[in-house]
This record gives structure tokens, sequence and C-alpha cells, in this order.
């Protein structure tokens, strides 16, 4: 994204007998049924933990060829290719310096590495998750997704929490057993496989498409992260992205709505100089990623779509692109929540 130039009165008293986590099995063995033959469910998750476990157990072996490392390992070669994707340098020295910190620890106590420890436990459930977040994932896709099989790759010394990188993903050790940030970034392998493909006329097109689209495929993704909380309580609670928490303070989720309109409002001034993409590019990384405003603005407008007009609607928006998912849930909120309309 650093890139871009930048959801009978017998009837119903059963309904409110059954728990909110049944509602929510229900609701997806049925969408599940609907979709029997949809490649999407014939998805594998696969997990591996070899990066990390070089790290931690072998920082030695690491630290002897650091060059071979980077290009060698499953990993960091997803890795390398995100520093590209963002346009940022790898820290090198930095990244010497953290798995030196592996290094520093006596070779018997490594393996009771904390982050080696969720990985192992994540390793272990693999199956159980297969079960469980396919069918769940899939139920926020259309029915004829293609198959998201996958290899989610843990590993550590890296700049983020955890990315995907075309088919794979990538997750920070630490992470390794938060099933919502798995389900966020297995989320987005769908997304991607089902989104429209855009004419790009030029370059005011273009940045509004790749605006938009962040914004629906962030926001789609906390959003299904939100919801699979009944099933999946294991989360992220890092305080600098606590999506969950944000995106429940009105006062927040408003504050990031007025700086996301403000950002808006200026790209038709910025996009067509260099000097003005360049301010844009940065604005969106810092607002959008960094601040957590398309994570945040647009899981409330995926919630919004999905409570007053169905799941149904809100997979349509996937299928059809960023300007229906803009445009209906503008339909649909208060005029000081809605967000500032560029395809008009």
């Amino acid at each position: 994204m650093r890139n871009l130039l930048l959801i009978s009165f017998t009837y119903l008293q059963i309904i409110l007998l059954i728990p909110a986590s049944s509602k929510s099995q229900q609701l997806i063995r049925t969408e599940v049924n609907e979709k029997s033959n949809c490649p999407c469910l014939q998805s594998k998750i696969r997990f591996d933990d070899s990066s990390l476990e070089k790290i931690v157990l072998h920082p030695e072996e690491v630290l002897a060829n650091p060059d071979s490392f980077w290009a060698n390992d499953s990993s960091y070669q997803l890795v390398k290719l995100w520093h590209q994707r963002i346009s940022f340098p790898i820290p090198m020295d930095q990244w010497k310096g953290w798995v030196q910190s592996f290094k520093n620890i006596p070779v018997e106590e490594r393996k009771n590495n904390t982050q080696l420890i969720a990985a192992k436990i994540m390793m272990d459930r693999e199956k159980e998750f297969n079960d469980k977040a396919v069918p769940f994932i899939c139920s926020f896709l259309p029915k004829n997704c293609p198959n998201i099989s996958t290899t989610i790759y843990f590993t550590t010394a890296i700049m983020s929490s955890g990315f995907q990188m075309g088919n794979n993903i990538v997750i920070y050790g630490t992470n390794a057993d938060k099933d919502n940030l798995l389900i966020h970034e297995l989320f987005h392998q769908g997304f991607n496989r089902c989104k429209p493909t855009y004419n790009k006329y030029n370059s005011k097109d273009s940045t509004v498409n790749q605006i938009f689209n962040d914004l629906q495929n962030e926001g789609m993704a906390t959003y299904v992260g939100y919801k699979a909380l009944n099933e999946f309580p294991k989360f992220d609670p890092d305080p600098k992205r606590d999506d969950y928490k944000f995106f429940n303070d009105l006062k927040t989720r408003y504050r990031l709505i007025e700086r996301l309109n403000d950002i808006l409002k200026k790209v038709p001034l910025l996009v067509n100089s260099k000097v003005g993409q360049k301010e844009l590019q940065d604005s969106i990384w810092q607002a959008g990623t960094m601040d957590r405003t398309f994570y945040v603005v647009g899981c409330y407008m995926a919630m919004i779509i999905d409570e007053k007009l169905g799941r149904d609607v809100l997979i349509e928006t996937i299928l059809k692109g960023p300007k229906l998912f803009l445009q209906t849930y503008n339909s649909l909120a208060e005029e000081k929540y809605m967000i500032f309309d560029l395809y008009k």
C-alpha cells in the first residue's frame, strides 16, 4: 500500500433461548451447507515453524551467513518481498541485533522461548484450526471463491505482526497462537482471489480504486476477525494496534472517520504531481496503516452493511468492488459517519 500513488412466535422463543455462540455456529453451518461445493471449503491451512526454530535455537548459524539465510529461508524470502512492497529498507544492523539476543540465551534455555512455545501450540492445533477456521472464513466469501490453501510461516525478528504475501502468510512468533490474526490474514487471501480487476485509466482512477480497495480489504478482514471472537477468543492485545478496542470506542471511531475524510478530500489536489503523490502516499500509510484507520473504519463499514442488509450484500461488494462497498455503506450511515466519495 505504501507504493500507492497510493457485513411464528414459537420460532422466536426458540431463537431467543439459543446462546449467541450457538447462533453463530448455526449460521456458519447453514452458510457452509449452501456452499458445500465451494472450492474455498476444500482449503487446507498448513503451519511451518522452521524459520522460527532456526533463529531461536540456532542463531549462531543464522548470523554466520545472514545473506544466505535471507536468500534461502522460506519465511525471509517473503519478508524481503514485504519490505520491497512497502518501500522500507531492511534494517540489517538492527536485525542482527535482534538475532544476537537469541544467541545470548544459554543453549539449554532456548527451547523454552515463549515464541517457540506459541508456535508449537499452533502446530499441534493445525487440524482443529482447519476444521473451524476454514468454514468460518468461507462464510464471508463468495460461493465460487477459489481454494485458499496456504502455508502460514512463523518466524521472528521482523517488523510486522503478520502479513500476507502472494499465496502465503508470515506471522511473528509472539502472535503464532493468536487465532484472530491468522483469520484476518487468511481472509485477505480469499478477498484477493475474488476481487475484480481494475482498468487503470489514469493516476487518479488508480489511486481512488487502491485507497478504497485497501479500506475494504483491511476493514473486512478486521470485521471477520472480530466476528470470530465467539469461536476464537485468543487475539493479539497489543495496545498500539488494538483494532477491536478502537472499533468499540465511539470517539476513536469517529475521529478516525474524520481523519480519513480529511485525506480523501485532498486526493484531487495531490494526485497529479510527484510531490503531491509522495505526500498522499505518506499520509495514507501513516493514517491508514500505522494509525489503523483503514482497519477500524473499514470494519465499522462492513458491520453496518452486514447487520442492516445481510451477509449476501456484504459479500456482493467483494465481487463488484470497493465503489459498491463505499456507496452501500454511505446509503446506510448517518451523515456525520459517511465517507467522502471520490467516485462522484
